[in-house]
């Protein structure tokens, strides 16, 4: 080769990119890299010379290396907190501290940990302190990860289903996401799936961060702070720390109030509203788990006239920007012929979950105040209360349209699904809630009648609500044994399923110790149950809660259920079904009969029977339906975006000045007062 033949160039590649050595796209004029950095642009190959001579040019953007795969230029995958190929070679993975660099990995005892060494110019190592403000944020790539993590594992959760993914990856490609809730997503994302080693304690510090930050505004209420508040409130009710929970969650339900997240706002663009219904409807739930039937501790104890927005529209509607009004919370009362009417396509299994949750809330409010009864009149009561409750039960399961049904075909349907946990859930909500309703005949328990307040009960009814308690506890681990047949290693479900596992396993331990003859339980069959309720619970959510609740369930299959030492009086108890077919007990009716209340009057007429009393709060009974929202532009953002907010002058609350009030923690359930138990009892 003749070295004084001038290379050829190609014509398509200007002097700049030729000299950065990066693909050049050859537009005329001035190429895409060019007019993208301000360079001065030629085909001239005299001035690719030039610029490689003279000109400073910025280097190529990419993503930044470890200092192993640095120092051995190896290619490096950049994750955090350790790259693939330290991974592999069980090497210490150092990133050089940057403009976007973590928050430093402390040490329980305070100090830096070895994540945080990072390699100076001189080659020397020297920890890196990364202060934690408003400057700076999390790494990107670590950032992203949590995102995907959290929409494909944990955004199904109906507590967490207020975030709308399209919205929010818009926010923060453009740099707008408030930073609060970024560290709370990563927090949350953390705790309940696998991040990488070492991440524990990062996830605990994004924690920490998001709460002082939301607390340093707690004059500027918004909603991606109250977001970033419930997911913080979450974190530290799975995390076991359930005062911080409790207060972190009033202030929470204040945000709530201040933004007016209880009323609809018709001004801003669908997916907004609906946010913010969904945020509204999560706080409720978190709400009533706190509170578990106690209304001095609750912020919404009557939820139907306190707060005014419709319920969640179903997956699809949200995700597409699909507007479409849906129901309030009161389903429809049945039709002049005594039928049901079904639920329509735009409710999803979001608004059921909300449902059940608050024909639960209203259970146990029923079931605290039978407790507290003594008159002979007010016991005289409770069947018709009861039966009034069992009514709404089995027509919010009539109402599910065949797909949403329980059955072996729809559970494998969504085998795949990110959908499985709310499915699953959502029917094994409806079994807790007949444990609920009937356990106040299950003498010993904390939650059931005395001895003597079930001596002025029919005996026939107070036998039936027996055996209807046992017949649920039964199927309860028949739905948690379908459910590991998938082949799923984990189904992310909240702390629902290890509590309602824990409750069912007390249920089959006393129907052994009081009733093993007439129910046909062995101490084999019923530890058998026990221990699938155990698997599920293992498998379906991480923290220490819910290692506590397995712990529970560890110690009845160990030592059984300390009961008074006077059993009960003998179940008598007439068609009672044989032990292989409880799966499906609920079908196969007592002939004892049970006055039958009729259904709850639509409104705006009041509740009767066991839902709340009126309160004098001024606030209209009924929710007006929400207009249809537009589905892009709106009168205050010029597109369709889930973070729109409502324009607010100011706060007036009225008040006249501050009160004090004096918190008595005995009033709240045994699990709050008793860390050691599940939160809320349920």
């Amino acid at each position: 080769m003749n070295p004084n033949r001038p290379q050829k160039r190609t014509a398509n590649t200007c002097g700049a990119c030729r000299a950065r050595k990066v693909r050049c796209d050859g537009r005329r004029g001035i190429c895409t890299n060019c007019e993208r950095l301000g360079l001065p642009c030629s085909y001239d190959d005299a001035f690719a010379v030039d610029v490689a001579n003279s000109l400073a040019i910025p280097r190529r953007r990419v993503r930044q290396a470890c200092q192993n795969c640095h120092s051995k230029k190896a290619r490096c995958s950049g994750t955090m907190p350790s790259c693939d190929r330290c991974r592999t070679q069980n090497l210490e993975c150092v990133y050089r501290p940057g403009k976007r660099a973590l928050p430093p990995l402390l040490s329980p005892n305070g100090a830096l940990s070895p994540e945080t060494t990072a390699v100076v110019e001189d080659g020397t190592s020297s920890p890196s302190v990364v202060a934690l403000d408003d400057h700076l944020e999390p790494d990107e790539v670590l950032a992203r990860r949590a995102f995907d993590a959290f929409f494909r594992h944990i955004h199904h959760i109906p507590m967490f289903a207020f975030l709308h993914q399209a919205s929010l990856m818009e926010r923060y490609d453009k740099g707008a996401l408030d930073r609060a809730l970024v560290l709370a997503l990563i927090g949350i994302t953390v705790l309940l799936t696998d991040l990488g080693q070492g991440m524990d304690e990062y996830g605990e510090q994004c924690i920490e961060e998001a709460i002082s930050m939301c607390l340093r505004e707690l004059e500027k209420p918004s909603i991606p702070r109250l977001q970033a508040l419930a997911i913080a409130v979450k974190h530290r009710i799975l995390s076991k720390r359930h005062s911080s929970a409790f207060m972190l969650h009033g202030i929470a339900g204040r945000f709530a109030t201040a933004l007016r997240l209880n009323h609809e706002q018709p001004s801003i663009c669908f997916l907004a509203q609906e946010s913010r219904r969904r945020l509204m409807w999560s706080l409720y739930m978190i709400d009533s788990s706190i509170s578990a039937g106690q209304q001095e501790s609750a912020l919404w104890p009557d939820a139907e006239r306190q707060i005014h927005v419709q319920l969640p529209c179903n997956e699809r509607n949200f995700e597409f920007d699909l507007p479409e009004p849906t129901e309030p919370l009161r389903p429809p009362p049945p039709g002049p012929d005594g039928t049901v009417p079904p639920m329509p396509d735009a409710l999803g299994f979001m608004a059921a979950h909300i449902r059940i949750q608050w024909m639960r809330t209203r259970i146990l409010q029923y079931t605290s105040r039978a407790i507290s009864v003594s008159s002979p009149n007010d016991l005289a009561m409770l069947p018709m209360q009861c039966a009034e409750l069992e009514t709404e039960l089995e027509a919010f399961e009539t109402r599910l349209p065949p797909s949403f049904r329980w059955s072996e075909a729809n559970l494998r349907l969504r085998a795949y699904s990110r959908r499985l946990g709310i499915f699953v859930m959502t029917h094994v909500w409806w079994r807790q809630c007949h444990l609920d309703l009937y356990r106040l005949c299950l003498t010993g328990l904390r939650e059931a009648l005395s001895p003597e307040a079930l001596q002025h009960l029919d005996p026939g009814f107070v036998d039936r609500c027996r055996q209807k308690c046992y017949d649920h506890a039964r199927a309860m681990p028949d739905m948690f044994a379908q459910m590991m047949t998938l082949g799923n290693s984990a189904v992310v479900t909240d702390l629902d399923l290890p509590g309602c596992a824990f409750q069912c396993s007390k249920v089959l331990y006393h129907g052994l110790q009081t009733d093993s003859a007439s129910l046909g339980f062995t101490s084999e069959r019923v530890r058998e149950l026990v221990n699938v309720c155990l698997k599920a619970a293992k498998q379906s959510t991480s923290g220490l809660a819910s290692a506590s609740i397995q712990a529970d369930i560890e110690r009845l299959i160990t030592n059984g259920l300390s009961l008074p030492e006077s059993p009960p009086r003998p179940l008598v108890y007439t068609g009672l079904p044989q032990p292989d077919t409880v799966a499906h007990a609920e079908q196969q009716q007592p002939s004892f009969q049970v006055p039958m209340m009729p259904p709850p009057l639509p409104q705006p007429q009041p509740t009767t029977g066991a839902s709340m009393p009126s309160f004098s709060m001024g606030i209209p009974d009924t929710v007006i339906p929400a207009p249809v929202a537009p589905s892009h532009a709106s009168a205050v953002t010029t597109g369709s975006n889930a973070f729109e907010e409502v324009i607010m002058e100011g706060l007036n609350f009225g008040f006249g000045g501050p009160e004090l009030y004096a918190l008595d923690w005995s009033t709240f359930s045994n699990g709050w007062a008793n860390p050691t138990h599940f939160p809320g009892n349920i």
